[in-house]
């Protein structure tokens, strides 16, 4: 293992490292460091306005303290409002802005002011020059000097030196050695008298007293500028001969803050000189990179650094070193630890624990700070981090699991199944556009990643594009990396370098409850009750998490409720967090207003102050997303549609997952080139659940398999009885009607009512609930339906071929209703009439409404596991209607003809490829459709060329 000196120099160096990194210096020189320490923290005292004063001063080598100029640089060594205090509060909770005095156990810090002063030092009031011609030593005698008295008579006399030379001053006064002084200058013909006229090497042996105290003074500064008559003799030359030309050379070279070695009288110099770098190197470095990279980005990039600290020998290049801490480590402190807010409070962390290193506190940089942040917390650290370590275990294991909504107690994960979809970035007020062509870019990760200040984002796409599996893939991704190094989840969804920053967040998953609880829970938000603060919506959030995002909090804390509550608080406020509230749209629309308020009041809440959230949701009516969207400062990714080759991936995906399947019996193409089927593939749940009903059933029908997907967009705790019956009467309304792809919100929901109140006068489904307000309608029937969408007032259907579905639905019902045993003639001829109104719409050229023949098609593949004798008469007459307007292909009537050609066709394989089924009476008709087609071809190729054409094959088609 390095030492500790080698160790409090890789975490000295990690304050620097980003800006080596962003190339914005090449690399770190004693200039360089000196410059610094010049810019953010500057010289202990000013420079004087007069001159004489200021000679008088330099002759007599000493500031006034009144004359200390105290800055930021204090603030970060006392604490905020303490500089010059005599007595400083040791109380880290005490201060807005904790400073070293509270930062360190208070012994600790006592000895770190005893190390950085001089004080102490025996050897300056006996030989104070005993190293004058060694001019990198200089700095050591010129400077501050506080004479207090000479001895009494009755001794021998003596110069008592209290605030000798460099330390802190009697009001906190930083005079260190790592700084300048000030401005105080001597001319160098100001000391011709005493290169004239005294006998130097004699006045240097007597006993300094206050009568020969000015004149040795001013000797050492002669024989210190001995050779330089016309120069200044000014203390900044002097600072930079000891640190630029000298100290900060020699740390560099050695790579180590510090040595065992030290002086005979056992005054611990380079230790001294090592805790004055740490102190003050630390703060210049860290407003360095605050000034370069921003006040945000450098908190992360410190950090990031400081646990990626790496120790290397003299000549190593930088990145071939062995890492400070080891995987566990860095972990461990992740885990544990609440890291500071800011660039500053990381550098501070790094100060206490290379002072905790050199004072022998903590024997490794790992336990130093571990032991700075147990400190804090006053020993809650340990607790915590066994908190966060199982936490981060429970979430990590969600990759295992890839929610499938049609799993039938199948487990895949994310290595098995995961597509990573494609995103479209709508840049916002917050958003910092990549600099990268790369789409890959526009990842929620690498776009929270890369955000200035706080980071707030909404990833929104429709019911089942991946919202949830992303969020919570990336949770898990996170975790992996946290606990065991494992970044491939977090790499698989992300794609990105720029991602790489959220590796060092706690993600805090927050969803809405399970399905069946789905809309409830939420009397708190109502419009009559008081508001909440943001300790009591902290709680209701809490209170709404689905079983499986509690069990890590549960786990943690035993089984008490309350403790749980509290460790799932402190995570909403820990600086490293990453809150994601998946789902918002299953808030119920009549309190979602209310919850998006409180969720952006919480937020912004100094006592939680969340750096990072992500919202999920699919499309909302239009004032809910107006509003969501400003608190997420309009800042907006879109899931895409899985374009052809993820869907064909995916598809791969699936099969190879189905060993004990044929891979033959279904191909792509199958799927795909089924009519109407086309858009579905786009949305993976729905692509995944189509692909394994047919996987499981390759004869299942096309509206089988639709009627079976479509059960599973909704997210609702339990349907009103009559909803599916009156969507798909709205739905037949806006095939049938020439209603196209969208109506109106009002001329929506006036159906519905109109709609829902016949079912319920005419049906044996029971009375039903009350009457539902304007909010449960396009909360229950839009917004959580997932089939539907609203935009500027209109609602849509996603996907035609759902329309067509839900208007087939209306046809079919007109057989079922009542599910008697026989069927009514007045049934059927409800049924047939709603069926040749679509086939009107199908064959009326001035309609173009791809809904009415997909209805037409799943009317023919329609079977369900009872009934289906129901539906056999109805389809015998679409065939023989189709069958009979093929015949009809002349003049005005071309256009059915060519709409039943189209539909007979497309019958024969719109069952993924398979023949929709068919009577015997049906395949005859179809048999003389095609001996009637191939004859008329022949005859009409023998009009053409009379010569080519030949009795066998007009024979060969009439046997046919």
């Amino acid at each position: 293992m390095p030492n500790v000196y080698q160790q409090s120099f890789s975490l000295l160096e990690a304050l620097w490292r980003p800006l080596v990194q962003h190339g914005i210096i090449e690399k770190v020189s004693a200039p360089v460091l000196a410059s610094w320490i010049i810019q953010h923290i500057g010289a202990s005292f000013p420079s004087s306005a007069s001159e004489e004063p200021a000679k008088r001063h330099a002759y007599l080598a000493y500031h006034s303290w009144n004359e200390y100029r105290a800055g930021d640089f204090d603030e970060y060594f006392w604490g905020a409002g303490a500089a010059g205090e005599k007595t400083v509060a040791s109380d880290v909770q005490g201060k807005k802005t904790p400073g070293l005095a509270q930062l360190l156990p208070p012994a600790l810090f006592d000895e770190l002011c005893r190390m950085l002063s001089t004080t102490r030092d025996a050897r300056i009031p006996e030989r104070p020059y005993a190293s004058f011609n060694d001019q990198t030593e200089g700095l050591w005698f010129y400077g501050l000097h506080q004479f207090d008295h000479v001895s009494s008579a009755d001794e021998l006399p003596k110069l008592q030196d209290q605030f000798c030379q460099r330390g802190i001053g009697p009001g906190g006064q930083l005079v260190l050695r790592s700084r300048p002084f000030g401005g105080l200058a001597l001319d160098a013909r100001d000391l011709d008298y005493y290169r004239d006229d005294f006998d130097t090497k004699a006045l240097i042996k007597e006993q300094t007293t206050a009568d020969n105290l000015d004149d040795k003074r001013m000797t050492f500064l002669m024989l210190f500028m001995r050779g330089k008559k016309n120069s200044k003799l000014n203390e900044t030359f002097l600072w930079n001969q000891q640190y630029k030309n000298n100290r900060l050379d020699t740390l560099l070279d050695a790579r180590r803050l510090g040595s065992e070695s030290s002086t005979e009288d056992d005054m611990r110099t380079s230790v001294r000189q090592a805790l004055d770098l740490a102190v003050c190197l630390s703060f210049a470095a860290a407003r360095e990179v605050e000034k370069q990279l921003g006040i945000t980005a450098a908190r992360e990039e410190l950090l990031s650094a400081l646990l990626g600290a790496e120790v290397r020998g003299t000549s190593a290049a930088p990145g071939t070193g062995k890492p400070l801490l080891d995987v566990s480590e860095r972990t461990q402190l992740m885990n544990a630890c609440t890291w500071p807010d800011s660039a500053l409070g990381i550098a501070a962390a790094a100060t206490c624990a290379i002072v905790r290193l050199l004072l022998g506190a903590s024997p490794s940089a790992f336990d130093a700070l571990f032991d700075h942040f147990d400190y804090l917390e006053q020993g809650g650290v340990s607790a915590m981090l066994d908190f966060k370590n199982g936490y981060l275990r429970e979430v990590a294991a969600w990759g295992d699991v890839l929610d499938m909504r049609d799993a039938d107690n199948e487990r895949f994960s994310y290595s098995d199944l995961y597509v990573a979809p494609e995103f479209e970035q709508r840049p916002g007020a917050d958003a910092r556009p990549s600099s990268s062509s790369d789409p890959r870019a526009a990842n929620p990760a690498c776009i929270v990643a890369r955000m200035p200040g706080r980071a707030r984002l909404l990833i929104q796409a429709g019911s089942g594009m991946g919202k949830t599996t992303y969020v919570k893939g990336l949770a898990a991704g996170i975790a992996r990396m946290r606990i065991s190094g494992d970044g491939t989840l977090f790499n698989t969804l992300t794609h990105h370098e720029a991602a790489v920053p959220l590796m060092n967040c706690t993600p805090v998953l927050i969803a809405q409850p399970e399905a069946a609880l789905a809309g409830k829970g939420f009397e708190a938000l109502e419009s009559t009750r008081p508001e909440l603060s943001s300790d009591e919506f902290a709680s209701l959030l809490y209170r709404q998490l689905p079983d499986a995002l509690k069990a890590p909090f549960r786990t943690a804390s035993n089984g008490d409720k309350q403790a749980a509550l509290e460790l799932f608080r402190s995570l909403l406020k820990a600086p490293d967090s990453l809150v994601i509230v998946d789902s918002i749209d299953e808030v119920p629309l009549a309190v979602r207003n209310r919850y998006i308020d409180c969720l952006a009041d919480l937020a912004e809440d100094p006592s939680y102050n969340i750096q990072r959230l992500i919202v999920t949701s699919r499309p909302l009516e239009d004032a809910s997303e107006l509003k969501l969207e400003h608190a997420l400062s309009d800042n907006v990714v879109r899931l895409l549609p899985f374009d052809r080759n993820r869907q064909r991936d995916l598809f791969e995906r699936l099969r190879q997952n189905r060993p004990e399947d044929d891979p033959q019996t279904i191909a792509f193409e199958d799927i795909a080139e089924t009519p109407g089927f086309g858009s579905l593939l786009g949305n993976p749940l729905l692509l995944t659940a189509l692909v394994r009903s047919l996987l499981r059933n390759p004869h299942a029908t096309a509206f089988n398999v639709l009627d079976t997907l479509v059960e599973l967009l909704p997210k609702l705790p339990e349907q009103d009885v009559y909803d599916d019956l009156v969507l798909a009467h709205i739905a037949f309304d806006m095939t049938a009607e020439a209603g196209g792809d969208s109506i109106d919100e009002l001329t929506f929901r006036k159906r519905y009512q109109t709609y829902r109140g016949k079912a319920r006068s005419e049906a044996t489904l029971g009375t039903g609930g009350n009457e539902p307000s304007r909010e449960d309608v396009i909360d229950r029937m839009v917004t959580r339906r997932g089939i539907l969408t609203m935009r500027n007032g209109q609602v849509t259907f996603e996907h035609t071929i759902v329309r067509a579905l839900f208007t087939c639905r209306h046809v079919l019902n007109a057989l079922t209703s009542g599910v008697s045993e026989r069927l009514s003639q007045e049934q059927y001829d409800r049924a047939y009439d709603l069926y040749s109104a679509l086939l009107d719409v199908c064959i009326d050229p001035e309609r173009d409404d791809a809904a009415a023949e997909l209805a037409i098609l799943l009317l023919l593949s329609a079977r369900r596991p009872y009934g289906t004798w129901l539906y056999e008469d109805l389809q015998a007459d679409i065939y023989r209607d189709l069958c009979g307007l093929t015949l009809n292909a002349f003049g005005e009537h071309q256009n059915r003809h060519e709409v039943a050609v189209k539909l007979v066709h497309a019958s024969h394989t719109f069952d993924f490829s398979l023949p929709c089924q068919r009577n015997e009476q049906i395949k005859v008709w179809e048999s003389r459709l095609v001996a009637f087609a191939d004859y008329y071809a022949a005859d009409e190729a023998r009009a053409i060329n009379p010569e080519r054409a030949d009795d066998t094959s007009v024979n060969s088609t009439e046997e046919r």
